[in-house]
């Protein structure tokens, strides 16, 4: 299936690895309350392969490790509080963000909106759940261009389009399916069309990757919001809950979640990151 290629030369800007756009998936599915302010997001356990494959084929070291990724954690983090206001000032409820999932280049992470997607899960006093997709041109290609080529998702469609004046235009539909797509990709919840609630009209945005919300006519990046009718089944111990008992050398138990072995074992590594990077802080310090 052939890929869109429409914003081509401006992930040409970002080749540090010769001929590869190097864009990883990193996530958080067990933001636990909603007064967070900084999230960490890690590396997916496919990007860590994908990523040390690049480190050795550039003689850059034999892996991809938490040691690069410690080096400058502020790359994978994101601000949640602005998210959380955005969706209360929308739909006059109270929010909870419950899971955000991101495409960073590696190096760059959240210092370029244009060359990240942003998904944020978010659950209302109801416990629906809701979707705030933010993404820049040439990111939001490529991740469709994964996943229409992935023979793990039915999703075969492309966001972009351009006429024969040479004006490029983006497909709602196909960005609704898109959203739909990395909701099961990220989260591995699956979202039937008939829960669609109500959504907000695409429009261009603006801002840094933490900023949700901004209009703008010349915006590097597209936003949309999905309500659903989707409950949030997912229930998990608390991260520092989950800490303790790695640092224990106790093993963690995922029997009741109804979540795939690739999602369990994403969580699994996020925490042993996370607890690697706060025992090398305490030795630091």
């Amino acid at each position: 299936m052939a890929n869109s290629e429409l914003f081509q030369k401006s992930r040409a800007d970002y080749l540090k690895f010769v001929n590869h756009y190097a864009a990883g998936t990193f996530l958080d599915n067990n933001i636990q309350a909603s007064n967070y302010t900084k999230i960490a997001l890690v590396p997916t356990v496919a990007t860590i392969k994908d990523w040390s494959k690049l480190y050795q084929q550039f003689k850059l070291g034999e892996a991809y490790s938490n040691e690069q990724y410690w080096q400058d954690e502020s790359k994978y983090l994101v601000d949640v509080t602005q998210a959380k206001e955005w969706l209360e000032e929308l739909f006059k409820d109270t929010f909870k963000i419950t899971a955000v999932g991101a495409e960073f280049l590696e190096g760059v992470g959240n210092r370029s909106s244009e060359q990240s997607v942003q998904l944020t899960e978010a659950t209302d006093s109801a416990d629906n759940c809701y979707y705030i997709l933010q993404s820049g041109f040439p990111a939001l290609e490529a991740k469709s261009n994964t996943l229409k080529n992935s023979a793990d998702f039915s999703y075969d469609r492309d966001i972009f389009s351009i006429d024969s004046a040479n004006n490029v235009s983006y497909d709602e539909k196909n960005l609704i399916q898109l959203l739909l797509t990395l909701v099961k990709d990220y989260f591995d919840r699956d979202i039937a069309t008939d829960e669609l609630v109500a959504k907000l009209p695409v429009f261009r945005a603006c801002g840094t990757f933490s900023d949700y919300g901004k209009p703008a006519v010349t915006g590097n990046r597209l936003c949309m919001v999905l309500k659903t009718a989707h409950k949030n089944e997912l229930k998990l111990p608390a991260d520092q809950t989950q800490l303790d008992k790695l640092a224990n050398g106790e093993s963690l138990q995922f029997e009741k979640v109804s979540r795939s072995a690739a999602w369990k074992a994403n969580e699994q590594k996020r925490l042993e990151w996370l607890l690697a990077g706060m025992q090398t802080a305490q030795n630091e310090s």
